[in-house]
């Protein structure tokens, strides 16, 4: 998830707050912001929401 860091910048958004927004820990969205790990299809629906996006593609 490449873009995900700056999605969350751009929206003024800490690690801890998109963490709490999705209801996963900052550990998680480190992982993802540093392609570790990938979110589930549940957590994209949560992330579209949050940033008002398309699907994102599960590359």
């Amino acid at each position: 998830m490449k873009d995900l860091k700056r999605m969350r910048v751009d929206a003024a958004m800490t690690q801890f707050d998109l963490a709490k927004a999705v209801g996963v820990s900052v550990n998680t969205i480190i992982k993802w912001e540093n392609e570790v790990s990938k979110p589930n299809r549940e957590n994209y629906e949560k992330l579209k929401k949050i940033f008002y996006i398309l699907p994102f593609s599960e590359e």
